[in-house]
């Protein structure tokens, strides 16, 4: 009888200790679990700011880009008007000045876009 007590004991012991070691198991996983579920949040919390800045980027670009379309077709139209060989022809002067300074003004325009479109799309180092 005693030695059945001690089998039952010992087996008790070692069932105890498996059980012990499986719920020491079980919580440093449930830990790292908390710790990766609090990473990703975090990630996910950037990704949502990130995709909110691009959606404010490409609404005010979209505006710009009306506002030039519509300012494109203003000048088209008044190209229309004009018969720009014919005063080319008698006074080159004056066209030549007003298409260089209005070709002088496209490009710095461009510049500046493309530089707030640079600004806009890559990451600034702040270290």
């Amino acid at each position: 009888m005693n030695q059945l007590t001690m089998g039952l004991l010992v087996a008790l012991g070692l069932v105890t200790f498996f059980l012990y070691t499986q719920n020491e198991t079980l919580k440093e996983n449930n830990l790292k679990l908390e710790n990766a579920l609090e990473e990703q949040t975090q990630a996910m919390a950037a990704m949502k700011e990130s995709y909110e800045k691009q959606g404010k980027a490409l609404m005010n670009m979209s505006r710009a880009n009306a506002e030039i379309e519509a300012e494109k077709a203003e000048y088209l139209a008044i190209l229309s008007r004009h018969n720009l060989d014919m005063l080319a022809l008698k006074k080159p002067g004056l066209i030549e000045n007003r298409f260089n300074g209005a070709s002088e003004k496209v490009m710095e325009g461009l510049e500046d876009d493309t530089e707030e479109l640079y600004k806009l799309t890559v990451p600034v180092d702040n270290n």
